[in-house]
């Protein structure tokens, strides 16, 4: 019997040593990548100290052009968001691994009905992609947690990567122009066939909603500036998509910069690369806009 236990202790004991060999060199991989989910997770939570940050999903990925907002606002600027269908619990674990390094001075959130709303693809999964960084921060175990990846990542580093290995494994070659400060480009133009507009039939979900409200007073007790902002759709809803974001702005006496009805932009083909993002040309016009619009509430440096 005291053999049997030997064995499984030596066992545990190389698995262990084997499991935490191969995390690090998957952890060294991650950091280096290209691709534009791990480089941007990976940037966001360790080396960014930019003091105004974008958040949100794939429209604020592929509409805020920070060295555009650089020139205008006077401060350094980066785009923490990623596309995927990210939404409040990977927000609130990459904002509580921040806060764990530094404060930044201004959040713009970019907000989308996934981050009150129970949309489909859109659960408390979306926080997963955030377990490299198990261990981080409160918020984001507690995120991993709901995702049900907390224990997994707590018990094996390999499988922190796992989701993250064909990208590893080619990440060099990924697309992400780091010069552009996680702001990614699209080159296109809208065919228009068959376009309609996106309906939002879902109720909301008030563990989201409870969750907005802790990222807003997180914000606000680590006196950040909060701006929630939208951007334009190509086509937009009947429905007053936004009403309930206007509400909780309003509550919290936020300001929230609403594009999505934006005549400059809705309707122009020109300018989007499908019905839900503008192209790199409309993302450019449209950031030179934000820019001027943001100045009013951020100021200069000496102001």
């Amino acid at each position: 019997m005291k053999k049997l236990f030997l064995h499984i202790a030596i066992v545990a004991c190389l698995f262990f040593l084997f499991d935490r060999s191969l995390g690090f060199g998957l952890k060294y991989l991650y950091r280096q990548s290209n691709a534009t989910d791990e480089y941007k997770i990976s940037y966001s939570n360790e080396t960014t100290e930019a003091p105004i940050l974008f958040f949100g999903s794939s429209r604020c990925l592929h509409h805020y052009a920070p060295t555009i907002f650089e020139k205008e606002l006077g401060r350094e600027c980066y785009n923490t968001a990623d596309w995927g269908i990210k939404n409040i619990y990977y927000h609130y674990g990459l904002l509580g691994n921040i806060l764990s390094r530094y404060t930044p001075e201004t959040i713009i959130f970019e907000i989308h009905p996934c981050d009150w709303l129970q949309t489909p693809f859109s659960g408390t999964e979306r926080a997963a992609s955030l377990a490299p960084y198990c261990g981080m921060s409160e918020a984001c175990d507690e995120m991993l947690e709901l995702s049900g990846k907390y224990w997994p990542c707590q018990l094996s580093w390999t499988y922190r990567y796992t989701g993250s290995l064909p990208n590893l494994l080619t990440g060099k070659f990924g697309s992400m122009d780091r010069s552009l400060k996680g702001w990614k480009p699209m080159d296109g133009v809208l065919d228009t066939t068959g376009i309609k507009a996106e309906e939002y039939p879902f109720p909301v979900d008030k563990d989201r909603v409870a969750l907005l409200e802790r990222f807003i007073k997180d914000c606000q007790q680590h006196h950040i500036q909060l701006i929630m902002v939208e951007s334009p759709m190509y086509i937009c809803s009947q429905q007053d998509v936004f009403k309930f974001v206007r509400e909780l702005a309003e509550k919290h006496h936020l300001p929230f910069l609403d594009h999505y009805r934006d005549s400059d932009f809705v309707g122009h083909a020109d300018i989007f690369y499908d019905f839900g993002h503008l192209n790199r040309k409309g993302a450019e016009i449209y950031s030179h806009k934000m820019a001027k619009e943001l100045k009013a509430f951020i100021g200069s440096p000496t102001q």
